[in-house]
This record gives structure tokens, C-alpha cells and sequence, in this order.
């Protein structure tokens, strides 16, 4: 293998590094208010691993391209085509309302699919250590103090 050299005359110089240039980043409570959901659902889409995606290293912060790109998603899994998008986005922002009554409702929907997820989960583990406690002497004592 060669191994690059550096030219005598090429000196190290010092430059400033910006992680997302020309692009805007956004708190949680920035964010919900720009979807015009509720910065509480919010929170607990991304503490369960859904809605859009949080920049990572940072305490839930969102670029408005991955915002976008949410809302995007969240319309065709609606059924809505682009061109329903555009005409959207174009009467919410002559409204400038608060809540968005369709990102509502689509991100309550995710939010309780994401529950019904993880708790369906939990109830088979929970099932699972049951049936097999049942067949351990441990299950038989403490059947027997809980009489």
C-alpha cells in the first residue's frame, strides 16, 4: 500500500466545521409547533423510536428537511399524492394555525400503533414468564404465601 504524503509546502490550517450547513435545526417544542402536533406526543414518539428523526448527539433536536420528509410520509401512508401535499402545506401556511388537524390524527395514530406494538409485547413476555414459573417450585411457594 502507498501511503499519501503531504507536499513540504502544504501547511495544516485551521477550519471551521458546521454540522449542518444552510440547513435549520430545530428544538422539540419548535418542531411539534412547525408539525402543529402537540410537543408532548412528540416527546413520546421519539422516546419510543417513531416520528421524524432526532440528530443524533443532540437532546431531541430535528433538521426541518426530516420534518418535512415526516409529513411527507405520513401523507402517503395517508394515500394522498404529492400534489395533495403541496395544496396542504400551501392553505396551512396562509392559516398559520396552530394545531394541524391532519398531523394530528396521523401522528395519534402512529403513537397508539407504536403502544399497541410494545405493549402487545410485553403482555407475551409477561405471559411467557408465567407459564414458566408455573412449573417451578418458586411459583409453589409463593402460591402458597399468597394464600
Amino acid at each position: 500500500m502507498k501511503k499519501s504524503q503531504l507536499p513540504e509546502s502544504a501547511g495544516l490550517q485551521s477550519a471551521t466545521v458546521c454540522r449542518f450547513p444552510l440547513q435549520r435545526v430545530m428544538e422539540r417544542q419548535e418542531a411539534a409547533a412547525y408539525l402543529g402536533i402537540p410537543s408532548r406526543r412528540m416527546r413520546y414518539l421519539v422516546a419510543l423510536g417513531y416520528g421524524p428523526p432526532v440528530i443524533k448527539g443532540t437532546p431531541q433536536q430535528f433538521r426541518k428537511d426530516a420534518l418535512d420528509q415526516y409529513s411527507a410520509d405520513l401523507f402517503a401512508r395517508a394515500g394522498l399524492g404529492a400534489d395533495a401535499l403541496t395544496q396542504y402545506r400551501r392553505r396551512r401556511a396562509q392559516a398559520n394555525a396552530g394545531l394541524d388537524p391532519f398531523l394530528d390524527l396521523a401522528s395519534r395514530d402512529e403513537l397508539l400503533q407504536a403502544l399497541a406494538r410494545y405493549g402487545s409485547r410485553s403482555v407475551i413476555g409477561l405471559g411467557l414468564a408465567i407459564i414458566v414459573l408455573s412449573h417451578t417450585p418458586l411459583s409453589r411457594i409463593l402460591f402458597h404465601v399468597l394464600r
